[in-house]
């Protein structure tokens, strides 16, 4: 395949990485406003976490055909077309007249979050088939933790300033524009196109990849705490702790973002460490205990450990990825179907999850009981990773294999 000098490869990395920020903007932009939301639409504050949940359907349903359309069309295109749609149904939840249309808008930005994601982490292991794929991905997934810091801190702001339908309208129309800039500075360069039958052959074949399966399955409950604690923390620190809007914000933002550090970190060390499955759940299990201890601590200390939590949850999701890209059968064509098959278990089984936390303990504002059972599910599923054998194998991605393969 043809490679990219290196000025174009940075430069179409940071627009992925400006993407990938307001598409996590889009994605913690309605938990921070639940309150309005519901207050709004005439529902229940634990009916609102419905639209969070059925947003993760559309998420969870649709990585694994994310994948098979990036087969297809190619990953700049399938990306491409995730962010459009994402943006298109972003501005519709916000003029939603009834809570079945927000939730039908908010399950399509569900769905083009799920084109978007995988695809998009084909295109960096592309750009950096030489070299620095490690650090590359965890940037581009550190970026996530970027946009969903400033949506858990600016979204609430944003809706006593201008309303949650402002809030809302301005998250999709910057992801508009940022589609836009993608369509113009991603490069094109030539992609595969595979026939039906062989997707459905070249599918098969991820779909049997042991690994991919245990390490969806292995941190499902790290997904299921991290996606949680973020979207509830706002609406706990306010209640039970009665801080400020700003001030409790501010603390989950620190929470968020402090993954823009540990992505890097994370993607650096698992391309360095023997055993990279080792690393990944260690830290899995620091962030289980972090978790713990937020309902119990002192407020002082709330900053701090919310940075903790934030920088293991980088590391851990920037190993995951590259592991799934990095798999010796994975050749540069199936990295999106492999990462989405990853994402896929995550957020099909972790999205039941949050609705059954958000209709019980959290629907109830037991907010302790909720705390201390995502830390228990953090480390429930980690024992799977016994069942590896050996470790993860890392190196030089594989050249991409035959279209019909």
């Amino acid at each position: 395949m043809e490679e990219l000098p290196a000025p174009a490869r940075d430069r179409a990395l940071l627009s992925l990485v400006g993407a990938r920020a307001l598409y996590a903007y889009n994605w913690y932009n309605v938990g921070p406003i639940q309150l309005a939301v519901a207050a709004g639409l005439a529902v229940s504050f634990g009916t609102v976490s419905e639209a969070l949940s059925l947003f993760l359907v559309g998420v969870g349903l649709f990585q694994v055909p994310a994948g098979m359309l990036s087969l297809r069309w190619g990953a700049r295109r399938t990306s491409l077309l995730g962010i459009a749609l994402m943006s298109v149904a972003a501005v519709g939840s916000a003029f939603a007249p009834t809570f079945l249309l927000f939730l039908g808008s908010r399950f399509l930005v569900g769905l083009g979050a799920a084109l978007f994601f995988s695809p998009a982490i084909g295109l960096v292991a592309r750009y950096y088939r030489q070299g620095g794929q490690g650090f590359a991905i965890g940037l581009y997934n550190g970026a996530f933790n970027l946009g969903a810091g400033i949506a858990v801190f600016v979204a609430a702001l944003l809706s006593s300033w201008i309303g949650w339908r402002g809030s809302l309208l301005l998250g999709g129309l910057l992801l508009g524009a940022v589609t836009v800039e993608n369509l113009l500075v991603l490069p094109r360069l030539p992609e595969p196109t595979v026939p039906y039958p062989a997707i459905a052959a070249q599918t098969r074949a991820v779909l049997k990849e042991r690994e991919l399966w245990v390490l969806g399955s292995a941190f499902l409950g790290f997904w299921v705490a991290e996606f949680a604690i973020a979207q509830y923390y706002v609406p706990w620190a306010v209640t039970v702790l009665h801080l400020s809007p700003a001030v409790a914000g501010g603390m989950d933002a620190v929470l968020v973002i402090s993954s823009v550090v540990g992505g890097p970190l994370g993607g650096w060390l698992a391309e360095r460490v023997r055993h990279p499955t080792r690393l990944m759940a260690l830290s899995a299990g620091v962030t289980a205990l972090a978790a713990a201890a937020i309902p119990f601590a002192p407020a002082w200390t709330l900053w701090g450990l919310s940075a903790v939590y934030g920088t293991f949850v980088g590391v851990v999701f920037a190993g995951i990825y590259l592991m799934a890209a990095q798999l010796p059968r994975i050749s540069q064509e199936r990295i999106p179907l492999a990462v989405g098959l990853v994402n896929g278990i995550q957020v099909s089984v972790g999205s039941l999850v949050v609705v059954g936390l958000g209709t019980t303990v959290f629907g109830a504002q037991d907010y302790t009981a909720g705390f201390l059972a995502l830390a228990l599910l953090t480390v429930l599923p980690l024992p799977l990773l016994l069942g590896q054998r050996v470790p993860l194998p890392l190196g030089p991605s594989p050249p991409a294999g035959p279209a019909h393969a």
